[in-house]
């Protein structure tokens, strides 16, 4: 019976470590689930989908008319009209569908950009709340040693019940602050499980060790590469692809059919019907056209507002990181040492009675 029951307890607690282990995740573990779950990803390929099975469509050719006619009043024939545009102008309206094909993958290279940089920040953050937690489970720890010299020196009369009073408000603080931590943690899980397309799975663990970023010596970006940039280019690209669709309007249409308007005996070639179109009405396509070339105008001056936004936020990312190191070094390098060395320095010296409470607390912060 004892064997049966160890064994059931050893199997749950292998069975609890397996299912831990295997939600272990990588930063770029993360990342890769993420851009295969994300609703947003699934959506940019239904888009990129979209844009290409409309490329077909952009030929946009008209349906033919079926015609009957008495061309000699005693009986009805029967014929076919089709109207074609001018071949150009399905070439041009076919390049822009392609152009906005293009524009939809560079969106999605956009939304996997932004999406791994959020995946980023939520892994962070949680590896920033667990040192955050070691960190304030010390002090509580310090702080329980705190209070058991305190009940110690209450009862040999060397203070009075208020200094154990704020004692314990300082320990119960320090207990606050780490459930307000764990609370911290857990939404920033939830964050992270839905960037994994996974929503309100908490049981995902963060496996990589929380350190700093090695700042180079030189820091040189290509921001050609930015996906901000390749879709003000494709942007860009398709204007001006409408542009000549529209200029194309120009051509006059095609028109070609088939009516009997004779005898039965007429010969095939006289049955036929050719012509072509005229657009006439002229304002109405040059209307078009003018919008056309201030949609051109307009992608052009977003890629300038893009080119000074990204290089105003690339020289706000490296002024930050430049400052954040060296904050870091100074902390590694000398705060946390001194840091330890008050805190056992002001541990022995309230235990031996020769500061307060009040000193000692001030010591620890």
């Amino acid at each position: 019976m004892k064997l049966k029951i160890f064994g059931c307890l050893f199997l749950c607690m292998w069975s609890i470590q397996f299912y831990a282990q295997s939600n272990e995740l990588t930063l770029q573990q993360a990342i890769q689930k993420a851009t295969l779950g994300n609703p947003n990803v699934k959506l940019s390929d239904l888009k990129i989908t979209r844009e290409e099975s409309f490329k077909l469509a952009s030929m946009n050719i008209s349906s033919p008319e079926i015609l009957f006619e008495a061309p000699t009043g005693d009986e009805l024939r029967p014929g076919v009209l089709q109207t074609f545009d001018f071949p150009i102008q399905y070439v041009r309206r076919f390049q822009a569908q392609g152009k906005l094909a293009e524009l939809s993958e560079a969106e999605k290279l956009q939304v996997l950009n932004e999406l791994r940089y959020q995946v980023r920040l939520a892994y962070n953050e949680l590896q920033y709340l667990k040192e955050v937690e070691v960190a304030y489970i010390q002090q509580d720890s310090l702080l329980s040693d705190f209070l058991k010299v305190t009940e110690v020196r209450l009862s040999v009369g060397q203070i009075s019940p208020i200094e154990r009073m704020n004692a314990l408000s300082q320990s119960k603080e320090i207990e606050y602050q780490l459930n307000q931590i764990r609370s911290k943690e857990r939404r920033a899980l939830l964050d992270l499980s839905l960037l994994l397309g996974t929503p309100g799975d908490t049981t995902w663990l963060v496996s990589d060790a929380f350190r700093a970023l090695q700042v180079p010596e030189i820091i040189n970006f290509n921001m050609m590469n930015n996906p901000q940039v390749l879709i003000g280019k494709k942007n860009l690209e398709l204007s001006e692809a409408r542009w000549k669709a529209e200029r194309s309007g120009w051509m006059p249409g095609l028109v070609i059919g088939y009516l009997n308007q004779s005898d039965a005996e007429t010969e095939a070639r006289y049955r036929m019907r050719y012509g072509f179109s005229v657009p006439l009405w002229f304002f109405s396509q040059n209307s078009r056209v003018k919008t056309a070339k201030t949609e051109i105008q307009i992608a052009q001056q977003q890629q300038v507002t893009t080119d000074f936004t990204l290089n105003g936020r690339m020289n706000d990312a490296i002024s930050s990181l430049k400052q954040y190191s060296e904050a870091l070094n100074y902390y590694q390098n000398t705060g946390l040492g001194m840091a330890a060395e008050i805190t056992t320095m002001a541990k022995e010296a309230y235990r031996i009675g020769s500061i307060g409470y009040y000193n000692y607390l001030l010591n620890l912060q």
